[in-house]
Order: C-alpha cells, then structure tokens, then sequence
C-alpha cells in the first residue's frame, strides 16, 4: 500500500482566516495542489462566517477557533503577574488555542503549517505547534514560506529541523536554511499560483482609461499615516501617474484584518488627493480570485502584500513589488525579473519608486513577455509536490 494511502487528513493549525487574503489564497490553492475533498483538509480559523462567505468552506472543513473564554482570561492574567518570561506566556496562550486542535490528529494525518511569512517575524505559534506535534511522533510540513537571514532566532532553528519536509516558496530560502545546516528543504512556487481569476464586474475606473493598480501596507508604509519617508515615495509615484500620464489608479486593499487593514492608509489617500482618477476596490465584497480578476485587467501593479504580487505575476501584468523582506527578493530572482522591479522600503534612495515606475512604463512589453514566457512551466512545478509528500 502507498505512503500516500496512510495519511486520513492534513491539518491546517495556522490559516487564520480570509481577511488575510492571502491566507485565503493559500488554503484554496493548497486544497487544488494537494487533489483531495474537503473532508481530509481540515483548516483551524478564526472566522468561520467569513470564510464560508469567501469559498474556503468549498475547499476546507472549517473547525472555529477556540474562543477565550472569562475563566480562561482570568487564569492568563494570573499567569502573566507570576511568569515573567514572554516566552513562557506565548507557549500558555498557544497550548489554550491549538491542543484541542492539534489532538484531533491520529499517527497517519500530517500537519501543514501554512504560515507563509510567519516565521519572517517574532517567535510565534509556528515554533509551538510544530515543536507540539513532533513531541507526540506526528509529522510535518512547512508549507510554502520565507525566511530570512535576520529573522532567525535559536527557537526557530529548533523548531525547523522539527519539520519532516520544509517547502520554501522560493530559492533565497532554501540558501538561508542551507547556511545553517537545516535540511530537507524543497522549493516550489506559492500555492497561490495555481488559482485562477474569477469573472466578476470591474470598478467603473476599467470603462475608458487603462488602470495603474495599487496596493499598499502599513508594513511599508512605516504605520498607518502618510508622513514617513516611504509615504513621501507613494505620494510622489501618485503625483506622477496624475500629473505625466492619462492612468487611472485603483487603490486594492489585500489585508482587512483590524491591526494591519489596508483600507485605512488607502481612504487617507483618496481623503488627501480628492481625485476622481483615484479609486478603491471594494475588496470586503470581493474574495481573493475576485481581486486577482481586477488586477489582471491592470496596466501596470504596484503590490506591497506578496499574493497581491502573485495575482500580477501570475496574469502577466508587469509590476512593481514594494518589499522589505525575502520573500520579494525570492520571487523577483525565481521569476528572472530585473532588480529595479522591487523597491525595498526601508532602503530605498529618494525618486526610486517613481524611476522604477518610468521604468517598467518603458521596459513593459519585456517584463509582460518575461512572465508570460516563465509562468506556465513555473506553475506547473507545483504538480510535483505531493510526491514530496508521499516520500515521507
């Protein structure tokens, strides 16, 4: 009997939820990648509501996050006056959230941790439920994620050599991990290239003009307002589009979650300039292929959050990447685009993200050409990962 046919289910611990688009391109083209019903992909998420109204629910069995409830809250409040190691706290708050979750395993299902980028930041739930699941003799799998020299911590490295199988989404990774001899590494592209745009009605900005699509974070936005050096940037790339060309520009909200929304920097924009050649995507009303819809219909992509990029490189609409961490470096690199279609915000000299722009106005036919040419073979690299899997 194959390998294959002993795993039951994969567990998805760290979807989160669709106000992340991203999280939600990642669970569906997971679930299109691995070829399996939804009764053996079972994802751990934070709003049920919204991810059935998105389609996750079509590809996923959803089970809710546990909720805190008041004596849990009062027990953690206890815990924070007596335990003052931060980490210590986490891993309390982490076995409340994911135990319950994660005992649903038996010896044969595996754990995808879906993160992505998590591992970009502070030690996290990726280092627990990992660590958790190969303490009880499970395996696991990193699922499709970036990591940077700098992100690195000693937790982080113990907990990635926890992990069966590591698939980096892109080959920086995989030679950062490499450099300290973390093994079983593959690289494939992001799960969310395979998903296809889905046909809806575009914003009123698509009827005469061609569109400059714009998405922007406070991660490289420096925060929410638009004095910091980077904003100073953006506004002059607008001012640009406004002042030297006939393009409308559609501001495209990728992350509606409340601490990171991206609605919030995109209304100050449209508050600041006052332009009817300005506009905003309704994104809430709008599920992940939807928003890869409207930006393929785009002239040009500016992109801050990685899978917006991705539905602009996987159209072939040439584009921008405003990064500030590996992730866009890999994929810039894997994809053969030139260096001056990423501008890192938070080194970056005054006018690039303008000159990048005048840029890829003249070099478009090349870069929609590089894509084009990339794309079907880069895809498809992904049908090759469930043999990986069945190797464990």
């Amino acid at each position: 009997m194959s390998a294959e046919a002993f795993i039951m289910k994969y567990y998805f611990p760290i979807h989160l939820d669709g106000g992340n688009r991203g999280c939600e391109a990642i669970a569906k083209g997971t679930a299109l990648i691995l070829g399996e019903s939804k009764d053996r992909l079972i994802g751990l998420c934070t709003d049920v509501a919204l991810d059935s109204r998105l389609g996750v629910g079509e590809y996923v069995t959803l089970v809710s996050a546990r909720k805190s409830k008041l004596l849990f809250r009062i027990r953690f409040k206890l815990y924070r006056l007596f335990v003052r190691d931060a980490e210590k706290r986490k891993c309390y708050l982490y076995r409340y959230r994911y135990e319950g979750f994660l005992n649903g395993m038996d010896c044969h299902d595996l754990m995808l941790s879906t993160g992505g980028d998590m591992l970009c930041y502070e030690n996290n739930q990726v280092n627990y439920t990992v660590d958790y699941v190969h303490a009880k003799g499970r395996k696991s799998v990193l699922w499709g994620c970036s990591v940077g020299e700098d992100d690195l911590t000693p937790e982080k490295l113990r907990s990635l050599k926890h992990f069966s199988l590591i698939y980096a989404r892109e080959t920086l990774t995989r030679d950062v991990l490499a450099g300290h001899g973390v093994k079983n590494v593959v690289v494939y592209p992001d799960p969310a290239f395979v998903l296809q745009p889905e046909v809806c009605e575009l914003p009123s900005c698509f009827n005469d003009e061609e569109v400059v699509g714009l998405n922007l974070s406070n991660y490289v936005m420096g925060g929410f307002s638009l004095n910091s050096e980077f904003a100073q940037e953006v506004k002059s790339l607008i001012d640009h589009i406004l002042d030297k060309t006939c393009y409308r520009i559609l501001l495209i909200p990728h992350v509606l979650w409340e601490s990171q929304d991206d609605r919030i920097v995109c209304n100050a924009l449209t508050k600041l300039y006052s332009n009817p050649r300005i506009s905003i995507l309704d994104s809430e009303n709008s599920n992940y292929c939807q928003i890869r819809f409207a930006i393929s219909h785009c002239r040009f992509f500016i992109g801050a959050r990685t899978h917006s990029v991705i539905s602009a490189y996987s159209t072939g609409v040439p584009s921008i990447a405003i990064g500030y961490s590996i992730k866009a470096r890999g994929l810039v690199k894997d994809l053969g685009l030139p260096e001056w279609t990423l501008v890192d915000s938070k080194h970056f000299s005054k006018g690039q993200l303008v000159g990048s722009f005048k840029e890829l106005c003249r070099q478009e036919d090349a870069v929609r050409n590089q894509l084009n040419r990339e794309m079907e073979n880069y895809k498809n690299k992904l049908s090759e990962i469930k043999k990986e899997l069945r190797n464990l």
